[in-house]
């Protein structure tokens, strides 16, 4: 090896030296000496925190004292603002001073007797304000002389004097342990100066290292901050904005576009107070906002905020203050939400809640007054009976008393129908066949003033529902019609399908998102006003003259549709007519069933068997029990299920179990039929109810295999469903 390459390899081999020594202490210096250094300032900041606290405290106290003092000389009240707020200060500070202090036995030490002192100073500046608010200044100024407070807030002032004190030496004692840590620092960093050309050149290695190390940072920095323009400028559902300090717009998103109607170009440069109304700039509302924004943190509220078109809306606002590192107020950020649509989804909530109750109301009522109503129809057909001819002076009486019992088992009708309690019978229905079918009637119905007109849509779905009840819905929409139209008018019904999407159900609580056939009623009359039209569906709401009308035909309508599954709404103003839309889920499955043919009616002849006749009402178990043995049946009565069944028991020979649904004492109608079915497997059960909320009736629908007889109803049916029944097959 040449002279040469030693002098090479021993220059390398200093090098290497030379560095490794620098990088040793580069290594001491960051694990030994840095953190100390970091750690000075923090625990420095600390002491000078406990000072201010401290400070604080005693200014507070002096600020009681003298709001005391003046009011007690001047007896302004206005006197007495510094000591309110020193009241709320003291306990605070006080607390905050305690807990900076955790770490300081010495301090400790000194808190419990400086908060003997205070609690005797604010005792007594309370002692002589109460006295003097008593109409006593001189009792005020007595306590004031006892000097006690004086003493106390000497005490006071000689505890936090120490106390400072205490703190000063400390901080003292910290500075001087961080001056120590500083020069041992500076010494490090002197003995780094010293290193050879290899530590320079190392450097330069790092230097370059750094450098790219920064630009790759950069670059990402970039990247995230692109990503993150992106997602703000991606959200159209919320207004993301900027604001400078003074409230001016600096940054615009395409949601805040799309809520606002401002364009950024348009915006940007604009103060943000523009998107309030009048009245909220006239109040100051903006700059309060900003100003609670930047002394709570955070500001948020929900209300009105105005669009560039002048339209007001309900907006959920959050306004958040941007800071940066030294916690210089840079700007604000600020999210706007249009909450209008979720108000609406709650008042339609609450509407819809509001409907149900009043439906299980009227429901209730519905079937109480079918009870009654069923004693009365059958005593008048049982009394004409035993009459045989009515004299003619009575006939007439005779006459107004089923009049009027048919309107009021049809106005219970019509409650059930909105309670969505009646008994539906849901077939396939093609709604064009309907709507052409239903036509004449309503020609006929509404007169020649009025002109009817039907669209027919192309390829309208089938539906399921009670054919009877839609021409009945029809009809009441149409006479409704006509009532608004006084003077004449046209009537449109049409007919098409519609999808009801996520956002139209979102909107209307009740409704599931899906494919409906929309039956739409439309007028040239009157009009209503919103808070008519809201009321509409209302059972016994009317907007006509007493006697002219129930107020259930609207509410009938819609209880028809709800119980059907559909959805109604009413889309009116005044002047301009109405619309009502009854919308009915579309029927689906491989292929439309045919209705069913219905069976012709049973000639009556004389009744024979055995029936055992449940019902709790003794009117209406006494009328039955005396029209069926009318009609030649044997008849077992019973007002509840324990007695039935005992009956059941005894008598080998019972043909027909014929009960109320709703029996007192525990056990229900459907739950006594299964009893006396495991006693009697081949029995025929025949259920009567007068509200179908209950166990054999499940939305309208009665239960595979049930046989039902709605109250009040006819001799004639009775005497139908019974004869019917007990002739058919044996199940067995």
């Amino acid at each position: 090896m040449s002279r040469g390459t030693r002098a090479l390899w021993l220059g390398l081999a200093l090098i290497v030296l030379a560095s490794l020594g620098h990088l040793w202490l580069e290594i001491d210096r960051g694990t030994r000496v840095a953190p100390q250094l970091r750690a000075g300032p923090e625990v420095i900041a600390h002491t000078f925190e406990v000072i201010t606290t401290a400070q604080a405290l005693r200014r507070s106290l002096q600020d009681a004292e003298r709001g005391q003092r003046g009011y007690l000389l001047s007896r302004d009240p206005s006197y007495l603002e510094p000591f309110r707020k020193a009241e709320g200060e003291v306990p605070v500070l006080f607390a905050k001073l305690k807990e900076l202090t955790l770490d300081n036995p010495e301090q400790q030490r000194r808190w419990p007797i400086l908060a003997q002192q205070i609690d005797i100073k604010m005792s007594e500046l309370h002692e002589s304000l109460a006295a003097n608010d008593r109409g006593n200044p001189a009792e005020a100024l007595k306590i004031m002389k006892t000097h006690v407070g004086r003493e106390a807030m000497d005490s006071v002032n000689t505890i936090l004097q120490a106390a400072l004190q205490a703190e000063r030496a400390l901080a003292s004692e910290r500075l001087a342990r961080a001056a120590e840590f500083e020069r041992e620092g500076s010494r490090a960093a002197v003995l780094g100066g010293i290193l050879t050309f290899g530590v320079l050149m190392a450097g330069v290695g790092v230097l370059l290292f750094a450098i790219r190390s920064l630009r790759a940072a950069e670059s990402a920095r970039q990247r995230v901050d692109e990503r993150f323009r992106l997602l703000v400028q991606g959200v159209s559902d919320y207004a993301v904005y900027m604001l400078d300090p003074e409230g001016v717009v600096v940054e615009w998103n395409p949601g805040a576009e799309r809520i606002k109607g401002y364009r950024a170009e348009e915006i940007i440069g604009q103060h943000f107070s523009r998107f309030y109304t009048d009245e909220q700039r006239a109040a100051g509302d903006p700059q309060r906002a900003l100003e609670r924004a930047v002394a709570e943190g955070r500001f948020e509220e929900d209300a009105e905020r105005v669009r560039k078109d002048g339209t007001r809306f309900l907006a959920s606002i959050v306004i958040n203050p941007l800071r940066d590192r030294n916690g210089r107020l840079l700007g604000f950020a600020k999210i706007t939400r249009d909450i209008d649509e979720r108000v609406r989804r709650d008042q339609a909530l609450a509407q819809y809640q509001k409907m149900d109750a009043i439906g299980q109301l009227t429901g209730g009522i519905a079937h109480d007054f079918n009870n009654l109503l069923h004693v009365i129809r059958n005593a008048l057909e049982l009394l004409e009976k035993r009459l045989g001819q009515v004299p003619p002076e009575a006939r007439q009486y005779f006459d107004m008393l089923k009049r009027n019992a048919e309107r009021a088992t049809s106005l219970t009708h019509r409650l059930l129908a909105f309670s969505r309690r009646q008994v539906l019978d849901p077939k396939p229905i093609n709604p064009n066949t309907l709507i052409v079918d239903v036509t004449t009637l309503l020609q006929q119905a509404l007169g020649e003033s009025v002109e009817v007109e039907t669209v027919l849509g192309a390829g309208v779905w089938w539906i399921m529902a009670d054919a009877n009840q839609l021409e009945t819905a029809i009809l009441n929409l149409a006479l409704n019609a006509r009532d608004a139209m006084s003077g004449g008018g046209k009537l449109t019904v049409e007919i098409s399908n519609a999808y009801l999407d996520e956002t139209y159900a979102g909107a209307h609580t009740e409704v599931k998102a899906g494919q409906y056939v929309m039956v739409a009623v439309s007028d040239t009359g009157t009009g209503m006003t919103p808070e008519v039209a809201a009321k509409a569906f209302e059972p016994f709401f009317t907007t006509k003259e007493v006697g002219r009308g129930t107020g259930l035909g609207l509410s009938q309508v819609y209880g028809f549709v709800k119980q059907s599954g559909g959805h109604a709404k009413i889309y009116s103003e005044p002047g301009e007519g109405t619309t009502v839309k009854l919308y009915l889920p579309r029927l689906t499955g491989s292929g439309v069933p045919q209705a069913e043919t219905r069976a012709p009616s049973v000639v009556h002849g004389k009744g024979q068997g055995t029936i055992l006749l449940v019902e709790d009402d003794e009117d209406v178990r006494e009328f039955t029990t005396a029209v069926l043995r009318e009609m030649g049946y044997d008849i077992l009565s019973a007002g509840e299920a324990v007695t039935a069944l005992r009956l059941l028991d005894e008598h080998p020979r019972v043909d027909l179990l014929f009960t109320d649904i709703g029996l007192p004492g525990g056990v229900n109608g459907r739950q006594l039929a299964d009893a006396a079915l495991d006693r009697r497997p081949g029995l025929r059960v025949l259920f009567m109810t007068g509200y179908t909320r209950n166990a054999v009736i499940h939305h309208g629908r009665l239960d595979p295999g049930v046989d039902l007889l709605v109250k009040p109803f006819t001799q004639t049916s009775l005497a139908d469903k019974v004869k019917r029944m007990l002739e058919s097959v044996d199940p067995a």
